[in-house]
């Protein structure tokens, strides 16, 4: 049995093509375990904690953007120009808590933690999209 994320990641400029001047980082979360991932249902996971944490360094890790899954499990950050410039998203993650009772089975307290990986950006006609992916997930359990 496991938790599968379906993260949905485009940054969107708002600005001109040598600049991303804001974004957008979204998507839904979702529980299966492999009876129901053959019939090709996944329950969402509404009600849930997605922090997007960046940093490292001097100042250590901070959360810059907080939200809850709506009831269909959907998430979505909107990033401004200083979310991006402040926050290397090379240096950021996402962190998913799941609220008890979520899933059809349980699952030991803990937190998803996935990382954000960069692919690159495309030119478009209203300026640059940064493309963002999410990275191999872990199940951070609780102390």
């Amino acid at each position: 049995m496991f938790v599968f994320i379906t993260l949905l990641s485009v940054a969107t400029s708002m600005s001109s093509a040598a600049f991303i001047g804001a974004g957008i980082l979204g998507g839904v979360l979702t529980c299966t375990n492999s009876s129901i991932a053959l019939a090709g249902t996944y329950p969402v996971i509404p009600q849930a904690r997605v922090n997007l944490m960046c940093g490292g360094g001097s100042l250590g890790e901070q959360v810059v953007k907080s939200v809850l899954t709506d009831t269909a499990g959907l998430y979505n950050f909107l990033l401004t120009t200083l979310d991006i410039v402040l926050a290397n998203p090379g240096n950021c993650y996402l962190i998913a808590t799941i609220p008890p009772g979520s899933c059809m089975f349980a699952l030991p307290p803990g937190i998803l933690r996935i990382p954000i990986v960069v692919l690159g950006t495309i030119d478009a006609l209203i300026g640059q999209f940064l493309i963002l992916a999410p990275g191999p997930m872990s199940y951070v359990l609780s102390a």
